[in-house]
This record gives structure tokens, sequence and C-alpha cells, in this order.
């Protein structure tokens, strides 16, 4: 009890260690409101990031939020994740690692067939720095220019969850989220010209509102196995969201920046973010603690995405392909451990929300496709409730044809599901 306490006090405080970090360095995170993050939890993770059509009583599953009325225990589920990037194009290699929180839920049943969860997790992250070089040169002169586009900061998500079988078999769920956060960009135009006049437009991005997400599912017996259909559903939703810019010029004198004129830009509207229209569908067979198939299709509708009435020509909808499975040998074989844990893998295939040309070229657009292969264990604690959940992700997105950029990343994830009885009134005979 008292390393899983230390581990909880650690864990809790990560999200105020990660605040100042920044965890990402893709320039994929240069459109729209950054780079998207999973949302589905270490289980969903493991198995491919799939969710619609699973169904469990003892761990919390965010992708359908009908799948909460199965629960007949307290979940409370704590995890990190890291990740490895490796960037590549024709030219040059990086590398980065990041680490952050990767959520903190909680979830109950109320009655039975009624469950509640809440929780909070990332919903995007900004971070990159990109540079472009230019010449322009006439009979008399030679002038050199560089401009230079940094970007920071993120969207968080919290979540209320509510989830009730209506009948046998018959589940439907609604999810209310607040976003909420600040997304940084800035754009540098300037040259080691004495001269020259500098230009920098800034723009801090502030956003605090509410959306709704909704899902069903249907479980069929089939002897000793499930047969589960599922769908859940997000409408297109305009958010209130408030823009403090500013474009000034300026120039630099023995590396001090002298500001000559200011514009400033203040703004405030209802619908300064649009986030997109989704659904998706899934199904499911499987053997109570014994073994889960599942496989889903998911779409976005992320052309429509706008930031304050600007949307980026960058942006198209996209579809997913999950599949996954998991299965464990015996879970009541008490001598041989190994036969107790679950073991999970999954596949995902996502054929990107991004099409981009070389940066301010008027070649083809390119679909940034992302394939990934997820393995996961989850490890029962003896004596207790516990789930350790440990995984990791292998994956590539985008490529380096067209003078573009390939990620490759390692992402991995440690998270811990604790389960007890609460509200239930003990009986002495």
């Amino acid at each position: 009890m008292k390393i899983i306490k230390s581990l909880l006090v650690a864990l809790l405080c990560l999200p105020l260690l990660s605040v100042a970090q920044q965890n990402t360095i893709s320039p994929y995170s240069s459109f729209g409101i950054g780079e998207f993050q999973s949302q589905g939890f270490a289980l969903n993770t493991d198995l491919g990031g799939l969710g619609i059509a699973l169904r469990s009583n003892n761990q919390l599953n965010l992708l359908n939020p009908a799948s909460i009325s199965a629960l007949t225990l307290t979940s409370f589920e704590v995890g990190v994740k890291g990740s490895s990037l490796f960037l590549k194009d024709a030219n040059f290699e990086q590398e980065a690692f990041s680490s952050t929180m990767a959520y903190l839920s909680l979830g109950f049943p109320i009655a039975k067939g009624l469950g509640v969860s809440t929780g909070l997790l990332p919903y995007s992250f900004k971070g990159y720095q990109l540079s472009q070089s230019s010449e322009w040169a006439n009979e008399l002169d030679t002038l050199n220019t560089n401009i230079d586009y940094i970007g920071s900061g993120g969207l968080t998500r919290a979540y209320l969850n509510v989830g009730v079988e209506l009948f046998k078999g018959l589940s439907v769920g609604v999810t209310a989220n607040m976003i909420f956060g600040t997304l940084s960009q800035r754009r540098d135009l300037w040259s080691d010209e004495p001269n020259f006049i500098n230009r920098r437009d800034e723009s801090l991005y502030r956003l605090r509102d509410y959306s709704f997400d909704a899902g069903v599912q249907y479980q069929v017996d089939i002897r000793d196995k499930q047969l589960i259909f599922g769908a859940t559903y997000s409408p297109q939703t305009n958010l209130a969201a408030s823009n403090k810019g500013a474009i000034y010029t300026y120039n630099v004198v023995n590396n001090f920046e002298y500001i000559r004129d200011t514009v400033s830009v203040d703004a405030t509207t209802s619908n300064g973010l649009i986030l997109p229209m989704a659904f998706g569908v899934g199904a499911s067979l499987g053997k109570e603690n014994n073994w889960f198939v599942s496989g889903e299709y998911e779409f976005k509708e992320w052309s429509q995405l706008s930031l304050f009435g600007t949307p980026s020509p960058e942006l198209q909808n996209a579809s997913q392909i999950k599949v996954g499975a998991w299965i464990i040998p015996n879970k009541k074989d008490v001598h041989r451990y190994w036969k107790n844990i679950q073991y999970r893998m999954g596949v995902n295939y996502n054929t990107g929300y991004l099409a981009i040309a070389e940066l301010n070229s008027d070649a083809a657009q390119t679909s940034i496709k992302d394939l990934s292969l997820s393995l996961g264990f989850g490890l029962p604690l003896k004596r207790s409730n516990t789930i350790a959940n440990i995984g990791v992700q292998f994956g590539k997105r985008g490529t380096v044809e067209n003078n573009l950029v390939e990620e490759k990343y390692i992402k991995f994830h440690l998270a811990f599901t604790f389960n007890d009885k609460w509200f239930t009134k003990r009986k002495i005979d």
C-alpha cells in the first residue's frame, strides 16, 4: 500500500510538472489545433485505439459512453505516457523524447445498468519550430530573408459520462466535455541586413467551452459468448474562443530588439473554434475473462475545422480502421501467474487529416497517413482488484517524398486501474 500511495502521489503531481513541457516537436502540429491526441485509455490503446464495441465491468472506456453502464465496480484509473519521435526528411534527422500525464479518470456504478465516470486528459498539443530562407536578387544587390514559424501550447479535455442500460442488451450513453487551453503561434520575417525592418505576427488563442458526444451498444449472448455492436456520434460544435495578438515591426541592434510600430488584435467570438463532426461503428465477439476480438471504422470531418473563421486548406476528412484482440489463457490458474495476464494487440490505420505540400510550394498535396501496431499487457496484482497496464505502440506517419517529413515513433504507457466496491452497505449476520 505504501508503494501504491507513493505512485499515486507521483502520478497526480505529474500534470503540474508537464504544464511547462513541450509535448511534441512534430512539424505537423503547426496545422489546425495541433497534434490531436488519442482519447482512449490504456486498454483502448493496446487494442489499436478501438473501443466502440468494447464493454468491461472493471475497466473504463471513454470511446463509447454507453459502455459505462457495464461497470459493477468503482474504477479509478491513472496513467502516464512517453514518446520517442524520430524525424527525417531529405536533408536531416532529429530525435526527441517527451512524457506527460496520459489521463486521470474515475467511474462507478450508481445502480445496476447505470454508471457515471469523470476525468481529465490531453486533447491536442502544439509544438513546432520551422524555418525558411529566401534570396532576392536584382542587378544592384542581393537580399537574404528568413521566416521562422513557432508554436506551442495545447488543449485539455475534462469530461462527465453517463451510461444506462435501457433494457436487456441495449445501452446508451452521453458525454459532456469541457475543452480548454491556450494555443500560441508566431511568425517572424527577418534579415541580417542592417537597414531591413523585421516583422513579427503573434497570436494567443484561449478556449473554454463545452461539447457533447453520444453512443449506443447492443449486446447479444450466443451461448457462452458475447456479440456486441456499437456506434458513436459527435456533432459539429462551435466553441467560444478569444484571440489576443499583435503585429509589429522591429530592428535588432547589438542583440536587442527595438519595437517600431505595433498593431494590436483582440477578438472574442462564440464560434472561434469549430470542431468537426465524427461518427464510428464497430463490432466485437468475445468470451468473458477468456478472449475478445473487435474491429471498427471511424470518420472525422476534419475539413470543417476552423479557427476564427479561417479554415486550413491542408485539413482533409479522415478515416480510421482499427482491429484488436486480447486473450487470458486461464484466469482461474492460481499456480502459473503468466496464465492470468491479459495479452493485448491491435493495429490502427489512419488515412490522415492532413494533405500538405512543401512549405509555400505549389506542388501537389500529399496525404499524411499513419499506421501503427500496439502491444500491451494487463497485469493483475495479487490479493487486490488492481490491474497494472503496460503497453507500447510502434508507428510511422508521413513520408520523405515531395520534401516532406517522415515521423517514426515509439510510444509507451504505464497505467493503474484500482477497483473496489463503493456505496455498498456492509451487512453482518
